[in-house]
């Protein structure tokens, strides 16, 4: 009677104890509200009602095969991907570590001895020769603890949503190579054609020149005016080995995210016409959200966070483990019989912690603040994408319309520059305002070559910043 009011006082201590840790029981333990309310549209996006653009391969809508093959060419070989992908691989295989521990471990152990031995006193031996000594031990060894509050569970779900982290990462990156790769492709393309205008211009004022030259015979122009267009010569000569250097740096560029030499790029093709497709139409905020990677990665990493605070709260519950042994064994000394056996063993452990100087609590307390960390981030980066997309839209209608006033200035200028010739020809101007007005012709068309590689730009950072440039199944990671 006695031992049994003892055990079932033990068993109403241990009752007690788990009933003083209950309120931190995993099981009530819930992340923090984010504090983002997502609005119902963008308000720089134009308003339509055409279906949403599919930006999965947004740079096919150029319909430039070259620059396909060139994003393409970059998604297969950057190492940024290869690096991204075999992160991948470590996050799943730490899954697969944690998953391993909600099951029992089973091990085999053995062990051989043999030996001489010298003894004291042989004449007590009942054989003669030298004695010695051999033996064996092999076993089988289990041990399991049972996940009875969820904290190996816990653990399990946090290597997951890790898991699931990196492989959103691995589309992060595959969106970042696509609008890199594009815009490098784009950008070259822009630079042949500020090299082109800069030789068609060195030509115009070349041929300006030999006109002035010849007015200059018949003195109807001074050596000024034939100054002057040498002097803007000069600047479009010093002008164009800086364009072709800055089309070299971003064709090495390009063969360096492509996985290739700086030198193994082939030369580019002669750019073709102008072209930059709509922007975007039919996007929703919910939908971006849920499209881009690093929005769904710093979920994925909010709950990891709230795993790990749940698996820290059991640290403060009874832990209950299974463990087994059984053998074999054979010990024998020459002379004397040998002892041999076989027998199993298993028991049945407890543990609860009583005293730790708060170092299970400090860690919960740590896990909560990384759980509260994880949504601030969550956060920021909803605010930091919308606040992207935002001025994506508002950079690109702008860039629009400015190209239609510049196109109108150019159109202008040049007309201008026709005019002034005529009217130098009549006596009616100096050979410095032709000069001047072909200058300003060139310059307007220079100013609609830089606006159309800032519309470029901006059609690529746009489509970016609504998560476009990577495919589900490319998740895929094999050895």
């Amino acid at each position: 009677m006695r031992n049994r009011l003892a055990r079932v006082a033990c068993m109403g201590g241990v009752a007690m104890a788990v009933g003083l840790v209950a309120g931190c029981s995993p099981f009530h333990t819930r992340a923090p509200a984010s504090h983002v309310v997502v609005p119902g549209q963008f308000s720089q996006a134009p308003v339509t009602t055409v279906p949403a653009t599919d930006l999965t391969r947004w740079w096919e809508a150029w319909h430039d095969p070259a620059l396909v093959q060139a994003v393409d060419t970059a998604l297969a070989a950057s190492p940024d991907i290869r690096i991204a992908r075999d992160r991948v691989r470590e996050a799943r295989a730490m899954h697969t570590v944690a998953k391993s521990a909600l099951y029992p471990t089973v091990g085999a152990t053995g062990n051989m001895m043999g030996g001489g031995m010298y003894w004291r006193n042989p004449s007590a031996l009942p054989t003669s020769g030298d004695p010695g000594t051999d033996g064996h031990l092999a076993g089988i060894g289990a041990s399991w603890e049972p996940d009875l509050f969820g904290g190996r569970h816990a653990d399990v779900k946090a290597a997951k949503a890790g898991m699931q982290a990196e492989e959103e990462y691995f589309h992060g990156v595959q969106m970042v190579i696509a609008a890199d790769a594009a815009s490098d492709y784009l950008q070259a393309q822009g630079l042949q054609r500020q090299i082109a205008l800069t030789d068609r211009s060195i030509g115009m004022l070349e041929q300006l020149r030999r006109y002035g030259q010849a007015r200059f015979a018949a003195g109807q122009a001074t050596a000024a005016d034939v100054t002057g267009v040498d002097q803007k010569l000069s600047d479009l000569k010093a002008r164009r080995p800086v364009l072709v250097a800055r089309l070299d740096l971003v064709r090495r560029r390009l063969a360096v995210l492509s996985g290739q030499v700086p030198e193994g790029l082939s030369a580019l093709a002669p750019p073709p016409a102008y072209y930059v497709p709509p922007a975007p139409a039919g996007q929703m905020p919910d939908t971006v959200l849920e499209r881009r990677p690093d929005i769904r990665a710093r979920r994925d990493q909010v709950d990891a966070a709230l795993n790990r605070l749940k698996s820290a709260k059991t640290d403060l519950l009874p832990r209950f483990g299974l463990e087994f042994f059984g053998g074999d064994g054979r010990l024998r000394f020459d002379g004397i019989p040998g002892l041999s056996g076989t027998g199993g063993l298993i028991a049945l452990t407890t543990y609860l912690p009583i005293f730790t100087a708060n170092r299970i609590q400090a860690r919960i307390h740590a896990a909560s603040a990384r759980l509260d960390a994880a949504v601030a981030g969550y956060d920021n980066s909803i605010l930091h994408a919308l606040a992207e997309v935002e001025d994506g839209y508002e950079n690109r209608l702008s860039l629009d319309g400015r190209d239609t006033d510049l196109t109108r200035a150019q159109h202008q200028a040049e007309q201008v520059a026709r005019d002034m010739m005529g009217l130098y020809a009549g006596g009616q101007r100096t050979f410095g305002d032709v000069l001047s007005a072909r200058m300003t012709a060139l310059d307007a068309q220079a100013s609609v070559l830089s606006n159309q590689d800032a519309r470029t730009t901006a059609t690529i950072q746009l489509a970016r910043a609504l998560g476009g440039g990577w495919q589900q199944e490319s998740v895929e990671v094999h050895k």
